[in-house]
């Protein structure tokens, strides 16, 4: 009589243990891809990060002895704008899409009286034809991992 009943709360405890890993699993395996999404989106925002910091860079390489003022702005935005498409064309092929054009520059701005060049590129994360990371929908709950519409980058250096 004691080992049925030890036989059948064995029986319940492997029970409960198969439904805690029934309700627990999709929560782990939600964590997971949110870690890998996040991941893969960080990594592109540091590629794209990297390629502005270069174009604006490449600035630095116009010889000044040879350019006057205002041939000097011109050559730099050239130079950098240059630089800037060819970098965005090494990118991953799912970042290079995604890139938004009308938002993608180099252009001299003027701060306190000092010549700046500014790089900036937007990139569309959550574009419904090429994402860079595929989101989960669950209907009412709405789209997961939660991601930004876009990202902007840019860097500045005095001219």
């Amino acid at each position: 009589m004691a080992m049925d009943r030890e036989m059948a709360g064995s029986r319940r405890q492997r029970g409960a243990v198969a439904l805690e890993f029934l309700m627990l699993f999709p929560l782990v395996v939600a964590m997971l891809y949110a870690a890998a999404a996040y991941s893969v989106l960080f990594y592109s925002k540091y590629q794209i990060q990297d390629a502005v910091d270069k174009a604006v860079a490449s600035a630095m390489r116009v010889d000044r002895s040879s350019v006057s003022g205002d041939d000097l702005e011109s050559a730099v935005t050239s130079l950098s704008g240059g630089t800037l498409a060819a970098l965005i064309a090494q990118l991953p092929d799912a970042v290079a899409s995604s890139v938004d054009d009308t938002a993608t520059s180099c252009g001299m701005i003027t701060s306190s009286g000092v010549d700046l060049l500014q790089c900036s590129i937007r990139v569309q994360v959550s574009s419904d034809e090429n994402p860079i990371v595929s989101q989960w929908n669950f209907g009412f709950l709405g789209a997961f991992p939660p991601l930004p519409d876009s990202m902007t980058v840019e860097s500045v250096i005095a001219i």
